[in-house]
């Protein structure tokens, strides 16, 4: 398992303080129906984010995301916003 709290050894930077800074914001979701999903929260005692879907981006996507909230691992999500 990844854990996000280590510090990148060639910048420094932290990648915790990087998932704080996109909550609310959405990201690239190869798990979601639409393609897309928005941080809803990152809990670093548990290493992991809540998330939910959004409609697509794209006319042609879909545009009818499920409801409700989710739970992934944290370094997934940190993957879909910097990687």
């Amino acid at each position: 398992m990844i854990h996000l709290q280590i510090q990148d050894e060639i910048n420094g930077s932290n990648k915790v303080e990087d998932l704080i800074g996109v909550v609310g914001q959405t990201f690239s979701d190869n798990y979601s129906s639409t393609g897309r999903s928005k941080l809803v929260a990152y809990l670093p005692q548990n290493d992991v984010c809540i998330i939910e879907e959004v409609a697509s981006e794209y006319k042609c996507g879909n545009q009818n995301p499920k409801l409700g909230k989710e739970t992934r691992e944290a370094w997934f999500v940190w993957n879909g916003f910097f990687y």
